[in-house]
């Protein structure tokens, strides 16, 4: 065996051509770094044993810490255990490879603090397999590096190593002190030791620079779609090549398939989403996260993977965007959504008992016995359970993939990276050997375990170019070096000790290799790479993601080689201005030149293509022939009314043909949640009978109602961090309750319902023709007085009522109107409405008793007997429904009209953008509306699911 030893050659992707002398003699020649001639060692002399994963050893080194207890540590081991182990056995490691023996130096270390630490900690080492239960530590890389060293100082001589030569392409006395004893050993052993010859040569040097990633990638992709004599180019990745790909797939170029640096895969994203979920307090947001986890597909025609089963997530999702909060009450949404999944499970046992057994696993785990956490503690035992269902269902998950799909996809190396990092996370906690852990350490301890390998937006396809990541890893027989994103990229190499503690290792007879060796030895590895090339071809963006970059340092050093070598083209050693001189660097547009396109001896004919161009629209109101009756309404509702009276083309598409965003969810939040969960105390007050006869609920039993239904409705508020905005929260709601009650008595008042149901059966006149459409809703509160006159009241909770004003003084309270013509009275007395602003405490009212902001007369009237825009929410309704007859039968007859939506066509404004043209347009298309005795109710068209689709949302295409 021959092998080719660099030290940054670990991850090259070739091998050699041959053999350096020019032959291609029989036998095997292996290329590699530090990591792959280690194993080869390991192999040969017979002391190869299982990887164990970092985390594990973490985890006994953790332990050990415990044991040693050493003061240095100690306070930062109390306050974050996990990377305080994690950064001392890398300390530790470090050390060990340096060739630290602690139980032969007989040093004494008390001067040196870490050392210290260290060395008291390494007496509890005892180096073993994790399946040796006299082990405490299991050997990490650096063990393995001394063992092999003193196996080869010991035996080399006279052990067959299998090994015949070892080409070094770094100058050997570069190499840190470790290796540079291997390297002698192996020469001792018998092993032919050469270094590959040095290479002075500059290659010819051309920078192309594009204002970013985009034009950039362009210009790389048409020069490799183009370039001759592949096999001699070798590309340098030195970022994702996600954008270059795209322009590669465009000219029917292979795809280097190169991720983006972060080693972070999605996979890593289960393990922290499902702990979110399950651990105490209950985060709503991350248990709807955990419900709609999706994995993907490997395909179009294959449905995406999920870890819950959609027939139980849609279930209980729906139930949380009805109530944000997860409730054991019967009468809960959460428990609505166990009981249906139940009841479907009775019905179809055969399609639905698996999702009911699912569903109500989920329900133990998340809310009858969820793991234990007491003053932020965890016990470990309880989260057990967790686990062992996680586990059991990407396993599951696995075995059918297996059965259904035809290759080894994206989303079967999702499932089984994902396994492993469950598997990895529980092992680590084994080894721990405690029974209680922080919730934070635990999150610790799953990034920790975290798969590594980073996945690309494109696969690399077979071609006949090499692509390393790295100066350094290109082959020497390269001919080309095109180098993608030739920007600095990686951090310099830091210092592990201080002089002191290096001058305190070197008594003990250890060889410490000082970071700014390792820096020039990777440097000079980077610029061997560059000059084994006749051509070095870099492309470079000015920005990469909003930020400028620059160039990498070893174009510097080319630079100073470039400057050296022709003084009078270049007339200066400055590296800047040879960077920057025209020979070296060209524009992106600097390379299309009339009707070609050229980059060094590369000519492409290119053609002109004509501007495509996106005219916008003028309107977005449509006219369709035929009858479109089909498309009215079975029911209404006032929201739906709300939709007609604003955008008929919106209801249309909304509510007539179905259309809405992809499955998606929304939780309740901020003033929808704390809404909800206040007309829920509100309705049992009443249901409870608190507010029966002349009883007016007392302040502690609002209280006691609040606090038991926030958990129901608004567990957010029980979050830690939440305490103080609960209790604002709370303050506000049980004084603003008071008031409401009370005034209500006073103005004669008697409460008898909250939350009811009506249905009205109204009588429309569309197209000419009379239909009846039942009206349907619920009311929030409802009352009468003691002539049996109805009173009806809508609560609010908003930041500001002055809407609420506006809307009855402008004759748009439209949903007051629905409640007062639905309402059913005896005495023919029009009913009083009102709304309650709760987080204000104060009624929007046309009776002045309860509001007495309102003034009779502060809008003009609609007509002689008042009703209308003065203010009369009863008076409104005739109005209401000419209305909605004139928008659905301009909808039977094939007219679908979006008025907002024109206006913001035809002013060529953005939703959401302010526009005092658009706001003075609106206002006169309603008094038009008006003068002829209809209402068009003004919303921001920013609200609207269908501003894309209309095509106003700046997007004409």
């Amino acid at each position: 065996m021959r092998i080719e030893f660099g030290w940054t050659l670990d991850r090259a992707p070739w091998q050699s051509r041959g053999n350096s002398d020019g032959t291609n003699k029989a036998g095997t020649t292996v290329v590699t770094g530090p990591l792959g001639l280690l194993g080869i060692l390991q192999t040969r002399l017979g002391t190869t044993r299982p990887t164990v994963e970092r985390s594990l050893r973490i985890a006994q080194y953790r332990s050990l810490l415990t044991q040693a207890d050493h003061p240095w540590y100690r306070r930062s081991f109390a306050n974050d255990p996990w990377n305080t182990a994690h950064h001392l056995l890398q300390l530790r490691d470090d050390a060990i490879e340096a060739g630290w023996h602690l139980t032969t130096d007989g040093q004494d270390y008390t001067r040196y603090l870490r050392l210290d630490a260290l060395a008291t900690v390494e007496k509890h080492v005892a180096l073993g397999p994790p399946h040796d239960p006299t082990a405490t530590l299991a050997p990490g890389r650096a063990d393995d590096l001394r063992e092999v060293l003193e196996l080869l100082q010991l035996h080399g001589a006279s052990w067959p190593l299998g090994i015949d030569t070892v080409e070094l392409r770094d100058q050997r006395a570069g190499l840190p002190p470790v290796w540079q004893d291997i390297v002698s050993a192996l020469d001792d052993a018998g092993v032919t030791i050469t270094e590959a010859s040095p290479i002075t040569e500059t290659p010819k040097l051309t920078i192309v620079r594009g204002q970013d990633e985009w034009s950039t990638a362009e210009a790389a992709a048409r020069y490799l779609a183009h370039a001759s004599d592949r096999e001699r180019i070798s590309i340098i990745a030195g970022d994702s090549t996600t954008v270059l790909d795209q322009q590669l797939a465009r000219r029917r170029a292979p795809a280097l398939g190169v991720p983006k640096s972060s080693p972070t895969t999605p996979s890593a994203q289960v393990l922290p989403v499902f702990l979110s979920a399950v651990l105490p307090p209950t985060d709503i947001r991350r248990v709807a996260e955990f419900l709609h986890l999706s994995f993907g597909s490997d395909g179009a025609e294959t449905p995406a993977l999920t870890l819950v089963p959609r027939s139980v997530s849609s279930t209980l999702l729906g139930a949380l965007t009805q109530e944000s909060g997860i409730s054991g009450d019967s009468g809960s949404a959460w428990m609505r959504a166990l009981a249906m999944l139940k009841a479907r499970a009775h019905e179809n046992p055969d399609t639905a008992s698996k999702a009911w057994e699912t569903a109500r696993t989920l329900d133990g785990l998340l809310r009858v016995s969820s793991p234990e956490v007491d003053e932020d503690l965890l016990t470990i035992k309880s989260l057990q359970p967790a686990l062992d269902w996680l586990s059991s269902r990407l396993r599951n998950l696995t075995l059918s993939q297996q059965k259904t799909a035809t290759d080894n996809g994206t989303t079967a190396t999702f499932l089984a990276e994902a396994s492993n990092h469950i598997a990895s996370f529980r092992a680590a906690l084994t080894a721990l050997d405690v029974d209680t852990l922080r919730v934070r350490e635990l999150f610790d301890i799953a990034e920790s375990c975290a798969p590594q390998s980073a996945h690309s937006s494109a696969s690399a396809h077979a071609a006949a170019w090499t692509v390393v990541n790295d100066p350094s890893e290109v082959p020497a027989d390269a001919e080309t070096i095109v180098w993608w994103s030739s920007r600095r990229a990686t951090q310099s190499e830091a210092e592990t000790w201080d002089p002191a503690e290096v001058e305190a290792l070197t008594a003990a007879g250890c060889q410490i290799s000082p970071a700014t060796e390792r820096e020039r030895l990777r440097q000079a590895a980077e610029l061997r790479g560059l000059r084994s090339a006749h051509t070095l071809l870099c492309f470079c963006p000015d920005t990469v993601r909003g930020e400028e970059v620059s160039l990498h340092p070893v174009l510097s050093r080319l630079a100073e080689s470039l400057a050296a070598a022709d003084p009078e083209q270049f007339e200066t050693k400055s590296v800047d201005a040879v960077l920057s001189h025209p020979t070296i660097t060209k524009p992106v547009a600097a390379l299309i030149d009339d009707e070609s396109w050229r980059l060094n001896n590369l000519t492409v004919a290119t053609d002109l293509a004509a501007t495509e161009v996106f005219e916008p629209p003028q309107t977005v109101s449509r006219s369709l022939d035929g009858d479109f009756t089909h498309l009215l309404p079975e029911t209404l509702s006032y929201t739906q009314i709300d939709q007609l009276l604003s955008d008929p083309l919106e209801w249309t598409l909304n509510r007539a043909l179905g259309l809405s965003h992809g499955y998606s969810f929304d939780i309740p939040t901020d003033n929808r949640m704390i809404g909800t969960l206040v007309h829920a105390v509100v309705q049992h007050l009443v249901d409870a009978g608190e507010t029966r006869g002349d009883n007016n609920p007392m302040a502690s039993v609002i209280a006691k109602a609040f606090d038991r239904l926030v958990p129901r409705f608004a567990s957010e508020l029980l979050l830690p961090g939440q305490l103080t905005r609960r209790n604002t929260i709370r303050t506000t709601a049980l004084a603003s309750l008071i008031h409401l009650f009370t005034a209500l008595k006073e103005r004669g008042v008697r409460i008898t319902a909250a939350e009811a149901d009506f249905t009205y059966d109204w009588t429309l006149i569309i197209a000419g023709t009379p239909t009846v459409i039942p009206l349907r809703g619920q009311r929030d509160l409802e009352g009468t007085f003691d002539d049996g006159r109805p009173a009806i009241v809508d609560l609010k909770w908003a930041n500001f009522d002055k809407r609420y004003r506006t809307m009855i003084d402008d004759g748009e309270a439209v949903q007051l109107s629905v409640y007062s013509r639905t309402a059913d009275t005896s005495t023919g007395a029009k009913p009083l409405t009102s709304y309650f602003m709760l987080k204000q405490g104060r009624f929007v009212s046309t009776d002045s008793a309860l509001d007495p902001n309102f003034t009779v007369g502060a809008a003009d009237s609609f007509d002689d007997e008042g009703n209308g825009l003065g203010g009369d929410p009863a008076g409104l309704w005739p109005i209401i429904q000419r209305s909605v007859e004139t928008a659905l039968t301009h909808i039977a007859t094939g007219r679908f009209d979006s008025p907002s939506g024109d206006v913001h066509a035809e002013l060529q404004t953005a939703p959401g953008a302010r526009n005092n043209e658009v706001d003075k347009t609106l206002k006169a298309l309603k008094e038009e509306e008006l003068a002829e005795q209809r209402l068009f109710v003004i919303k921001p068209q920013s609200y609207s699911d269908f501003n894309l689709i209309y095509g106003i949302a700046g997007d004409h295409s």
